[in-house]
């Protein structure tokens, strides 16, 4: 499937996707350095990522992972924001959005009637495959014939399919500013089905996220688990524990960091809250003087804190979930919600304790079971050594060889 190592007029005219306008020397280099690529019998690879531009998660951390495997591979995506991510500006390529105001940038929902036609902008044609990583619009791009697109699915676009009733409910707004939204969203559904139709290939990270593209899609998918970064969480026994839990998050509403602090209110136990988020100041609200909140930590600061940790809350549903496998690889056992990713993950009386309702009463019986258990830091390392990084991009590579028909 590689292409022939020729470049035409058009090639050097098309821009990849910044402002639609002729390329400037810098983009004839670069376009330049794909073809060299291509002739060099490599596939010619780009990324897609939704946006970059307010939250770093595990979706983010996959991006980072297939940008090292590929660092030829440019990085198309919505909006960017150079203050929150540190890809050299060369790699990146925005859609239209980015001219719009930092307020709206911000607010993401404000620009879903653009997305579409955001998404559908970008020209392929110079690339052999393109790689989606997708929670949300990425794998609507449009891709001609000769390009295969593969879609790493970190899960359906979930405000439009199965949290729809919960986003809905969430909007203060009129019965008229109801209905509008109600509209919109099923055309966007429509649109978000047909795009999902175009992908050659749907990759999963978890089971969980599979039988979703299935249900949503009607489309078959394979499952790699993300990649989890566990030679820097290396467990090292500490004197022991010390007495605070952990939760580990981006702080958005459907991660349900308030259940865990509504716990800790009533226990007084001490849980100190990893991570930021848009939804950090009404937590913060929330939360007794047992509760710390340390914003984005380095990666050193985390193992560290992950080792000394008596356990790792886990209080939502994730299609997936890297934060147990990064406690696990750590020595810290979880107590998670049972649902979801963390059923792949996490196993019951061995790496962690599961809690059926996200109450306090249940988070709180499942910390105290978890207390009274014996957890080997052997047994929780091995398991987390299943996620590692090489583990996937052996995986993702494997499937790129394979669709652009490489042995």
């Amino acid at each position: 499937m590689t292409r022939r190592c020729s470049i035409s007029r058009e090639t050097i005219r098309s821009s990849p996707g910044k402002t639609g306008k002729h390329d400037t020397l810098r983009g004839m280099e670069e376009r330049s350095k794909e073809q060299s690529a291509g002739c060099s019998g490599r596939p010619r690879v780009a990324l897609v990522h939704d946006w970059l531009n307010t939250k770093r998660g595990g979706a983010e951390h996959v991006l980072e992972v297939l940008a090292d495997m590929f660092p030829e591979a440019p990085i198309y995506t919505l909006v960017y924001n150079p203050s929150k991510f540190h890809y050299p500006p060369e790699r990146i390529h925005t859609s239209y959005l980015q001219k719009m105001p930092d307020i709206l940038k911000q607010r993401n929902r404000y620009l879903l009637p653009l997305i579409p036609s955001a998404i559908e902008s970008w020209d392929f044609s110079a690339y052999d495959v393109v790689i989606s990583s997708s929670s949300a619009f990425a794998k609507n791009i449009v891709t001609p014939e000769t390009t295969r697109h593969i879609c790493y699915c970190h899960t359906p676009m979930r405000f439009v399919w199965d949290y729809w009733p919960r986003y809905l409910s969430q909007q203060r707004v009129g019965p008229l500013r109801r209905a509008y939204i109600t509209r919109q969203t099923g055309k966007l559904r429509m649109w978000d089905f047909v795009g999902a139709q175009r992908v050659d290939r749907f990759l999963a990270n978890s089971r969980t996220t599979r039988e979703r593209i299935h249900k949503f899609y009607r489309r078959k998918a394979d499952v790699i688990f993300p990649p989890v970064d566990t030679s820097s969480l290396v467990y090292t026994a500490p004197a022991g524990k010390r007495d605070y839990y952990v939760t580990l998050a981006v702080l958005t509403p459907y991660k349900k960091i308030d259940a865990a602090i509504e716990a800790f209110n009533v226990s007084g136990k001490k849980l100190t809250v990893i991570g930021d988020g848009p939804d950090r100041n009404r937590l913060q609200e929330l939360a007794g003087d047992n509760i710390e909140f340390t914003g984005y930590i380095s990666t050193k600061n985390k193992a560290r804190m992950l080792t000394e940790a008596k356990g790792l809350l886990f209080p939502n549903v994730e299609d997936f979930g890297i934060a147990p496998v990064e406690a696990m690889a750590s020595g810290t056992p979880v107590i998670a919600y049972n649902a979801g990713g963390a059923r792949e993950t996490v196993i019951e009386g061995e790496t962690g304790i599961f809690f059926d309702q996200q109450t306090p009463a249940g988070i709180n019986q499942a910390i105290e079971r978890s207390e009274s258990s014996r957890f080997n830091g052997s047994t929780l390392t091995n398991r987390a050594r299943q996620f590692s990084t090489a583990t996937f991009t052996e995986a993702i590579q494997s499937r790129v060889d394979e669709a652009s028909h490489r042995p």
